[in-house]
C-alpha cells in the first residue's frame, strides 16, 4: 500500500473512530446501553482495521504457537507417513492464517455495518427532532397569534372608548384612573404590552397571564363603569357631566343656530374637562363628525 493511500486510510479511520465514539457518548447520556456496547465494538473493530491490520494475523500465529506447544508437551498418536507439501515432514495444521483473515475482515464488515447502522439511526433521529421543532415553533406560533388577537381586542375596545369619550360619558369612570377598576386596567394594559415584546425564554407564558389579567381587567372596568355612570362623581362633577350632555345635544343638533351650536361644544368641553380630561383624538373626532354640519349653516 502506498504512503498516501495509507495516509488516506488512516485519516478515515480516525475520523471514524471519532464519529463512533461521539456516538457511544451519546448513547450513554442516553443510557441506551445496547447501543453503547455495539458503537464501542464498532471503535474497537475499526481502530483495529486500520491502525493495526495485522492484529488478526499475530494473535492467530500466538494461538497456533500454544497450540504446538500444547501439542508437543502431550503428543498423540501421530502418523509419520503424512507430511506436509513442504516435505519437511511436519503434519498438515489448519489454516489459521487464512481463518484470522476471514474473521478480520467479517469484523470489519459487521464494524462498517454498526458504522452504517450508527449513522442512519442518528440521521433519523436529527430528522425527527427537527420535524419536533419544526411542530413546535408552528404550535408557539399559533399561540402567540392569538393571543395577540386577545390583546388586540382589548387594546381596540379601549381605544374606541378614548376616540369616542364624548359619546360614552354613560362610561365615564373608563377614563377615569382614580376608579380601581380602572387603574387596574391602565396597569393591565402595561403589562400585557411589556410581555408582548418581551424576548426572554419565558415571554410566551408571561404573555398568556398577563392577556388573561387583561381581559379580566377589561371586564370588571367596563361592567363598573356602565353600571355606575357617573353616579360615582361628587354631586358638582355630576351636574357638570349632566350638563355638558345637554349642552353636546345642542352642539350635535343640525337644526340648530350654528354659532350657538359652537358655543354649546365649547361649553361641553369646558365641563367634561373639569371632571376628566379629555383626549385630544375624541375632541378631533367631536369636531370632525360636527364640522360639516356647522359649516353647513
Amino acid at each position: 500500500m502506498s504512503t498516501t493511500a495509507a495516509w488516506i486510510l488512516s485519516v478515515a479511520g480516525s475520523g471514524m473512530c471519532l464519529f463512533l465514539a461521539a456516538q457511544a457518548f451519546r448513547f450513554w447520556i442516553a443510557q441506551d446501553w445496547p447501543r453503547v456496547c455495539s458503537t464501542l465494538v464498532a471503535v474497537v473493530v475499526v481502530s483495529t482495521v486500520v491502525f493495526r491490520p495485522t492484529l488478526p494475523l499475530e494473535l492467530a500465529a500466538k494461538l497456533r504457537a500454544s497450540l504446538r506447544k500444547d501439542l508437543e508437551a502431550d503428543p498423540g498418536p501421530t502418523d509419520h507417513d503424512t507430511t506436509s507439501a513442504d516435505g519437511l515432514g511436519h503434519a498438515d495444521g489448519p489454516p489459521w492464517g487464512t481463518i484470522a483473515l476471514v474473521l478480520g475482515i467479517a469484523a470489519a464488515a459487521v464494524a462498517l455495518l454498526l458504522a452504517a447502522l450508527a449513522l442512519a439511526a442518528g440521521l433519523r433521529r436529527r430528522r425527527e427532532r427537527t420535524q419536533q421543532q419544526t411542530r413546535r415553533s408552528g404550535e408557539l406560533a399559533k399561540r402567540r397569534a392569538d393571543l395577540e388577537a386577545r390583546h388586540d381586542a382589548v387594546r381596540d375596545a379601549y381605544g374606541d372608548f378614548e376616540m369616542n369619550l364624548l359619546d360614552n360619558l354613560h362610561r365615564l369612570a373608563l377614563g377615569d384612573v382614580n376608579v380601581p377598576q380602572t387603574a387596574r386596567l391602565i396597569d393591565a394594559l402595561d403589562a400585557a404590552r411589556d410581555a408582548r415584546i418581551s424576548t426572554a425564554p419565558e415571554a410566551l407564558d408571561t404573555y398568556r397571564k398577563a392577556v388573561t389579567a387583561l381581559e379580566l381587567a377589561w371586564k370588571s372596568a367596563d361592567h363598573h363603569a356602565r353600571t355606575t355612570g357617573a353616579g360615582y362623581l361628587p354631586r358638582t362633577e355630576r351636574r357638570n357631566i349632566e350638563q355638558a350632555q345637554a349642552a353636546l345635544a345642542v352642539a350635535r343638533d343640525e337644526r340648530g343656530y350654528a354659532p350657538q351650536r359652537q358655543l354649546a361644544l365649547r361649553r361641553a368641553l369646558t365641563l367634561i374637562e373639569s371632571v376628566i380630561p379629555v383626549p385630544q383624538e375624541a375632541i378631533a373626532a367631536l369636531e370632525t363628525s360636527t364640522r360639516p354640519a356647522l359649516a353647513s349653516h
